[in-house]
């Protein structure tokens, strides 16, 4: 198998030998790009299965005419190792979010590849026209002072929520100025919420921070803070005063660590990315300003995931809705057919009753029954009785019944709790 026959987002299966020949054959990290993974990622599975790769400077050795030594593999008797599964990163995604991505790789590659970073950073230029959606957060930020240890927020109506050293007012701004366009590119526009940024489509939405990395150092005390703290220790060895706040006593006068900005921007999504990825930051071949259309197209690929995710949710309570609908139809149904027997079986018992009494008084007439008092009341009350049954049995009145009782609904009448017509088998 040879580098770059990989379908986008297809599980590969290797031998040992084969990926050996992968990372033999050109740089590793374009591998990766083949792979749909990391190189980091690759290297790790290089290095779980045992297949030697190339040292760092080996590509370079060659570029330059130079001799440079390759590995010998060697054949390792062990089935696990020999067999290696590689599922694409994007195999898991939606269709939407993969033509993104791959629209956004095509570009790519007729641009070329991204220019490494020079070894010492240019300055960052001021940027004068600042973009409409960072303009107050940029005000904010550069009303802070230029001293590299200080913090400089926006955080508040209108602002992105940034965090970052207030040396690095410039670069943020610029940062977020070229963010800002590139998301407007593709109809993104950038929204600041005072705690972070955000960008909607439609119904979805993704929200991100710019952060500044910090680290936790011991905090070496000045003259004047551990003075102020013997003072505290002496004071817990005397009787508390009314006048003296918890503060003042039990808590110390400087604190144990330091968080200090080491120059490293983070740009964080919110929330859940199935598989995408949602964190840019500055690393030694890279920064986060290197990485602005990456970022934007990872925005872009984050809302078409969310959309497509949201789509199925939807798609999953509409079916348990219709589950739910015909669920309860059956049951009325059911409820419906009961009484239908039961209604059935009172006509049957009412038509021979019918029959019967209308047999005995045929039976029990005659010329000189006028002589019986009680039995001639009887004999009336029982044809009276003949009638409202005769007429409760004839069809307009098993009709109305009917109709009462909605034993044979139209469907217009059936109850859906969805308010949808249901199917007319359903009734």
């Amino acid at each position: 198998m040879c580098a770059g026959n990989f379908a986008m987002n297809e599980t590969v299966l290797l031998t040992r030998r084969e990926l050996y020949d992968l990372v033999w054959s050109k740089p590793i990290r374009d591998v990766a790009v083949d792979l749909e993974m990391s190189d980091v990622g690759l290297a790790k599975i290089c290095e779980r299965h045992r297949v030697p790769r190339p040292e760092r400077g080996y590509w370079a050795k060659l570029a330059a005419g130079k001799k440079a030594k390759r590995a010998i593999f060697v054949d390792i008797d062990n089935a696990q190792l020999n067999r290696i599964v590689i599922r694409g990163a994007l195999s898991q995604l939606p269709e939407a979010a993969k033509l993104v991505i791959e629209e956004a790789r095509a570009e790519q590659r007729k641009k070329g590849r991204r220019p490494r970073l020079p070894a010492v950073r240019p300055p960052v230029e001021p940027v004068a026209d600042v973009h409409s959606a960072i303009a107050r957060t940029a005000q904010k930020l550069r009303k802070s002072s230029g001293n590299a240890g200080e913090a400089a927020t926006a955080f508040g109506e209108g602002l992105c929520g940034v965090d970052i050293a207030a040396a690095q007012v410039e670069r943020a701004v610029a940062f977020l100025d070229g963010l800002a366009r590139r998301l407007d590119d593709r109809n993104l526009p950038l929204q600041p919420t005072g705690q972070a940024m955000k960008v909607e489509r439609g119904e979805d939405s993704a929200v991100f921070t710019l952060k500044e990395r910090t680290r936790r150092e011991k905090h070496m005390p000045t003259p004047a803070e551990q003075a102020a703290e013997k003072k505290r220790q002496r004071k817990l060895q005397q009787p508390r005063k009314p006048s003296t706040s918890w503060d003042e006593l039990y808590r110390r006068s400087y604190p144990e660590f330091d968080w200090i900005y080491t120059g490293g921007f983070v740009l964080q999504v919110e929330g859940y990315s199935d598989g995408i990825r949602r964190s840019w930051g500055d690393g030694r071949t890279q920064t986060v300003e290197s990485l602005l259309e990456s970022i934007a197209i990872g925005i872009d690929t984050l809302l078409a995931a969310r959309k497509a995710k949201r789509e199925e949710r939807e798609e999953w309570r509409r079916q348990q809705r219709e589950l739910d609908r015909r669920r309860a139809l059956a049951e009325e149904r059911e409820e419906r057919e009961g009484r239908r027997i039961d209604y059935l079986r009172e006509l049957l018992d009412l038509h021979g009753e019918t029959n019967r009494l209308r047999a005995w008084l045929a039976d029990i007439g005659g010329p000189d029954i006028g002589q019986y008092d009680d039995l001639s009341r009887m004999i009336d009350w029982a044809g009276a009785r003949l009638s409202q049954l005769e007429t409760a049995a004839k069809a307009d009145g098993i009709d109305q019944d009917l109709h009462a009782e909605a034993l044979f609904p139209h469907m217009d009448e059936l109850h859906d709790p969805l308010g949808d017509p249901p199917p007319e088998e359903e009734y």
